[in-house]
């Protein structure tokens, strides 16, 4: 299996809460999947960073869901994964969306009713989530499906954003 690798931003001044109808809250980012092409979240790594100068110190609980609908049209954007291996096949799978707007344009994402987990830390450090051997979290195939971040306590500050760096397997 192949490992790809994508990073990507939040919206700043990202709000808190689970996505509603086309208005995002604090959904900003989710690994998708392929039309025929399933994966293994293996890690992740968050953080933040303010516009200038040090973070302001506040606790960040960030919430990973199932996805069952993905974000489209305007307010979303897309990264293809990045293989590790440079002689790899190309990824199979959707990639990474990330937020750039407050709502979506057309259709706005799904995500389950409560987070598989929880993952809290300072916004003046990170927090690195390694997903390995028994701790696998599968996607299955389907472009509307995927694994979502989801800021679900704090609002971030003005100019604050949530930094992610994914790795995944397919």
């Amino acid at each position: 299996m192949a490992r790809f690798k994508q990073s990507g931003e939040s919206q700043a001044t990202l709000p808190a809460g689970v996505p509603s109808g086309l208005t995002f809250n604090g959904y900003f980012a989710a690994v998708v999947a392929g039309a025929s092409a399933n994966y293994k979240l293996r890690r992740c790594h968050l953080g933040v960073r303010a516009g200038t100068g040090v973070p302001t110190s506040m606790q960040v609980t960030v919430g990973v869901y199932r996805q069952t609908t993905r974000a489209a049209g305007t307010g979303v954007a897309n990264a293809a994964g990045q293989a590790m291996d440079p002689r790899s096949a190309a990824t199979a799978v959707g990639g990474l969306d990330t937020t750039t707007a407050a709502a979506a344009g057309t259709t706005g994402p799904v995500v389950a009713t409560n987070p598989m987990e929880r993952l809290t830390f300072n916004t003046q450090s990170g927090y690195d989530v390694p997903w390995e051997m028994l701790e696998e979290w599968i996607c299955d195939q389907g472009t509307a499906n995927g694994i979502a971040f989801v800021n679900l306590n704090n609002a971030l500050p003005a100019s604050h954003i949530l930094t992610i760096d994914t790795e995944w397997e397919e």
